[in-house]
């Protein structure tokens, strides 16, 4: 199999664009690709602050290395959560050495009593994947408000977006659906602007150019993950993709362009200041410092009746 574009020999044949490449003109393509998504919907420019929501797997990875090789102003952002994101945090580590982009590591146990999203999940009764999308969301853009990013990027590729579109689709969240889009507006003043540069690139492709370019991922997905609806509703979308190449962009793109503008006048969602915190919130207190109250509450509790027993048995 020859690269199309050079007749020496391929690395990758991407069925989707009938288009077989090697590896010096995959990593063009992928990276013409991201260039395309940031220039298309927009999302910033050379003079932006950005900051990238860095995870430890191959998108967070690949946006960042990609976003540097394209020349623009950008950091990093790891948030601890607990023990079970030691292993992610080596890794990160070793993404800032290779790729020669800071990344910051702030750690969100130390505002739930040392407390890791597992934990914390067990004393409120709620999933843990719920608990930690309510932490991810409220630090990551309130570190980027901070210090002062103009951008918030996150990994999220073409097949993330299509499995979010199939799911809401499935279940009429049409609420959801109106606000999915590849850049979501500043429209509070503690609300930095968000970006998916990788809404043009398949998740096959982020993976083969991580792999092609040696840039340190985990492969290991979160302990937590198992058994998510979402990786349901993935795997169909792989085996259409499979009979039918290129049916993913289609079933995405088609949404945003056909259907997008009509629900997104229908769901139009007005933002507050939450009255604890000041930051965005469609409620009168934030989902997050709602979180912690609770947890706070229960520590208090926690130690009280810890006190009562050592009291009891003197």
């Amino acid at each position: 199999m020859k690269c199309k574009k050079c007749s020496s020999q391929a690395v990758i044949h991407l069925r989707a664009h009938n288009i077989a490449l090697c590896k010096e003109h995959f990593v063009e393509f992928f990276e013409n690709r991201v260039q395309k998504g940031i220039s298309h919907f927009k999302m910033f420019t050379k003079k932006d602050r950005i900051l990238v929501a860095v995870s430890s797997g191959k998108d967070s990875s690949a946006v960042l290395y990609a976003l540097k090789r394209l020349g623009y102003d950008v950091e990093g952002l790891f948030l601890k959560m607990g023990r079970h994101t030691n292993a992610a945090e080596r890794v990160v580590k070793q993404l800032e050495e290779a790729t020669g982009v800071k990344v910051n590591i702030h750690d969100v146990t130390k505002y739930f009593g040392g407390l890791g999203t597992g934990e914390i999940a067990k004393i409120v009764k709620r999933p843990v994947c719920s608990i930690c999308g309510i932490v991810r969301r409220h630090w990551m853009n309130r570190y980027a408000v901070e210090h002062g990013f103009t951008i918030l990027v996150t990994g999220h590729n073409m097949d993330d977006e299509a499995t979010f579109l199939f799911g809401n689709i499935m279940n009429w969240q049409t609420d959801y659906m109106a606000r999915q889009w590849p850049v979501l507006e500043k429209t509070h003043e503690k609300f930095v602007r968000k970006a998916k540069p990788l809404i043009y690139v398949s998740e096959r492709e982020t993976y083969a150019y991580v792999f092609l370019n040696n840039i340190p991922f985990m492969e290991q997905k979160c302990p937590f993950a198992k058994g998510a609806t979402s990786s349901m509703y993935k795997k169909h979308l792989n085996l259409l993709e499979f009979e039918q190449p290129g049916v993913k962009h289609r079933f995405l793109f088609g949404y945003f362009e056909k259907f997008k503008d009509q629900l997104s006048k229908i769901h139009e969602v007005e933002l507050k200041a939450c009255s604890k915190c000041g930051y965005p919130t469609t409620e009168e207190k934030c989902q997050y410092c709602k979180l912690e109250e609770r947890v706070a509450s229960y520590l208090v509790s926690a130690q009280h009746n810890s006190a009562q027993e050592g009291n009891m048995e003197h």
